[in-house]
């Protein structure tokens, strides 16, 4: 946690309070109107929004009543002009808006709760004569691919969601009540098996085992599997390029591909390059799996030219004063700030 983060924050109190269309704003991102949206559109520009404010840790929840273009219009007209805490992203502190308490499409909040999210031992009327509405599953199934709220390894105690919670037959729980034992073990053995494509410096790299190579997938092998379609860039409009981008990017993140340093790239550049190698590349894709994930760095190759725009766009002034020390010959390209501003907002997992 950063020094200006006092370690006990207080929202309400400590933090300035803003709308989040503010604080997004702040951040040089602005979502665009719905009615300026067409339908093949709205799905691709909502979940920009959703990791837009996932980057400043605003979550959401019970989301399955609406449509796409009801939850974006639900969040433009109402969630973003809605003054919150403006809470800096280094007090680590998640906020998660319960979006079936909003009024919408002629129902009130109870009843789209009582109709669509409430348990049957919930659904009790509190009132002589009350009428229930009837229980109906919801229409839309979002809630599960929605961007969830990063969890530090540290706070898993050892146990990871995913991980095999039987103890095995042949330990000795009394010898080891905390099961530091199994941990250690997990450890050693996944210590030189990190993805070769995981940033070595990534927290996120430090937890995630790999499967053997010759079991990777390329994402566009796993996309197909799921029906996703894939379009080449030559035959996607201008207009329509950012939403597929994100489109992209989101059913990326669920198969546990992540992308690195791209505020070089226009959102062409940056689908192109996905086309002509991420997407086809073999890669261990685990899953939106808390442990980590693989991770497609578009500054990998090593190249002068690579090293040139890291320098340039993406090196902090001790990375850039270190490589002049070990590569004194080496050109200093000026710092300069990217052309664009996606990297804050990327997919990056739940951890």
């Amino acid at each position: 946690m950063s020094e200006d983060v006092s370690e006990i924050f207080d929202p309400a109190e400590d933090a300035p309070w803003r709308t989040p269309r503010e604080i997004l704003t702040r951040q040089g991102y602005t979502p665009l109107a719905p009615a300026g949206l067409a339908d093949r559109q709205l799905p691709g520009r909502l979940w920009e929004l959703l990791y837009a404010a996932a980057a400043r840790r605003f979550f959401f929840t019970d989301t399955n009543h609406l449509s796409d273009r009801e939850f974006y219009t639900l969040l433009w007209q109402q969630w973003l002009d809605e003054p919150t805490a403006d809470i800096p992203p280094a007090a680590e502190t998640n906020t998660t808006l319960i979006v079936s308490e909003f009024n919408v499409n002629g129902m009130t909040h109870d009843e789209i709760w009582l109709r669509f999210y409430a348990e049957e031992e919930d659904r009790v009327a509190l009132t002589p004569g009350e009428i229930l509405p009837p229980h109906e599953d919801p229409p839309f199934d979002r809630d599960r691919f929605l961007p969830t709220p990063p969890v530090p390894l540290n706070a898993h105690f050892g146990g990871l969601p995913g991980d095999d919670d039987q103890p095995d037959e042949n330990s000795d729980e009394e010898s080891d009540p905390l099961g530091l034992a199994g941990i250690d073990r997990e450890i050693a053995a996944d210590k030189n098996e990190f993805s070769p494509a995981d940033p070595p410096d990534s927290p996120s790299a430090v937890q995630l085992p790999t499967a053997e190579p010759e079991n990777w997938t390329s994402p566009a092998q796993q996309l197909v599997r799921q029906h996703l379609p894939l379009l080449p860039p030559a035959e996607i409009t201008d207009e329509t390029l950012t939403p597929i981008l994100w489109e992209l990017l989101h059913h990326l993140a669920w198969c546990g591909f992540y992308i690195l340093h791209t505020d070089h790239l226009s959102d062409r550049e940056l689908y192109a390059g996905l086309w002509q190698r991420g997407l086809r590349d073999p890669a261990y894709l685990p899953g939106r799996n808390p442990r980590g994930g693989w991770f497609h760095d578009f500054l990998d190759s090593g190249n002068e030219a690579d090293i040139q725009l890291w320098l340039r766009h993406y090196a902090s002034e001790e990375e850039r004063a270190r490589h002049v020390e070990d590569w004194p010959a080496d050109p200093l390209p000026p710092r300069e700030k990217p052309p664009f501003n996606r990297d804050w907002r990327l997919p990056h997992g739940p951890f």
